[in-house]
């Protein structure tokens, strides 16, 4: 069944089995599919009164162990078009020691789109409940004690793939993709690399190559893709506290500069660095040496645009206040305003902006 004829029917409010009453026998399992897509999206009010036990009625959020029952009134959320959409970036280190923080942050800077990274928990343990409750939803890919990545959206979420397309470094949770508001959102963790002489600096070289290949094999430059998240190297010299000490060291190496210099030429610009080109701007500060306190970090938390993306860009800042706060990450996030795909006209998936 066209989603569009089941919007028809709930647009203005209609109990479950009302709904059921109005559709033909053949058409069901389609629009059960489609309103659990909708209320997963948190598009889909659902007010219970248990058959007119509770005055007023109680709204009832998703989650796995829920179903619509026959009284539940259901109806759709008027969709409006935002002319801006603010879209994030953040390693929490742990989404369930982070959660008081991370559910906070989300109720004051409501976000539309928030990419997370390390959250370091299994998928049965992902807090979904308390996400959805703030008003998002969820698509996640997690592992015991390591890495883990995230997206949450006020919007529908679609396309979802985990991982590599190939399959590649599919036991580590560090890549996830999307397609949200139109936009291509590639949320990646990059590993750390440990030291130069270390095999994991070689895995990281690898992920670096195989993360590229990915970008090439999927998109153009010419269409609206974002990718950003955790990517483990500082690009230039402003981005570390000395470039001097920091010579050839794991994320500041020449090697892994070789791969930025490999995005920019691919089409992908550092959308930080068009609305500040200063030093000593930092997103990562290490708890042991007390970094933050000295402001001795590190710019590896980065947001990357297409050329057509990068122009509807308005803004794009470091959460610092964030990491002043309770129990924080070592990360603070990173925010970008971009203006709304939908209020410009697309030759297929092309941005047309003048």
């Amino acid at each position: 069944m066209d989603p569009n004829e089941i919007l028809a029917i709930v647009k203005s409010g209609v109990t479950v089995s009302e709904l059921s009453g109005n559709l033909a026998e053949s058409f069901h399992q389609a629009a059960v599919s489609q309103l659990y897509a909708w209320w997963r999206s948190n598009r889909l009010i659902v007010e219970r009164s248990w058959g007119g036990i509770l005055d007023p009625p109680e709204m009832i959020i998703y989650s796995n162990s829920e179903c619509l029952l026959p009284d539940d009134r259901i109806h759709l959320k008027e969709q409006v078009s935002a002319e801006t959409l603010k879209i994030a970036t953040w390693n929490v280190n742990s989404i369930r020691i982070r959660l008081p923080l991370i559910l906070s942050w989300l109720t004051e800077q409501q976000p539309d789109i928030v990419c997370l990274q390390e959250t370091k928990v299994e998928d049965h343990q992902f807090p979904e409940q308390e996400i959805r409750e703030t008003g998002y939803s969820a698509v996640f890919s997690g592992q015991k004690s390591y890495n883990g990545v995230a997206l949450l959206s006020k919007l529908p979420i679609a396309e979802i793939q985990h991982g590599f397309k190939d399959g590649y470094d599919a036991e580590n949770k560090r890549l996830m993709s999307a397609r949200i508001a139109g936009i291509n959102i590639v949320n990646v963790y990059v590993p750390q690399g440990q030291a130069e002489e270390s095999p994991k600096f070689q895995y990281k070289l690898e992920f670096l190559a195989k993360l590229l290949s990915e970008l090439c094999d999927r998109f153009t430059s010419a269409d609206p893709v974002m990718v950003l998240g955790d990517i483990n190297v500082a690009p230039d010299e402003r981005d570390v506290v000395s470039a001097e000490r920091m010579k050839n060291r794991v994320s500041f190496h020449p090697k892994e500069h070789l791969f930025i210099e490999q995005l920019k030429q691919w089409g992908l610009h550092d959308i930080y660095r068009k609305f500040h080109q200063g030093g000593g701007l930092f997103s990562w500060w290490d708890f042991r040496t007390r970094g933050f306190e000295k402001n001795e970090g590190m710019r590896i938390d980065q947001i990357w645009m297409t050329a057509g993306l990068s122009k509807l860009c308005q803004s794009c800042e470091i959460d610092i206040d964030n990491r002043s706060q309770p129990k924080p990450s070592d990360h603070a996030p990173v925010i970008c305003v971009v203006k709304n795909l939908a209020l410009y006209p697309t030759q297929g998936n092309k941005i047309s902006v003048q």
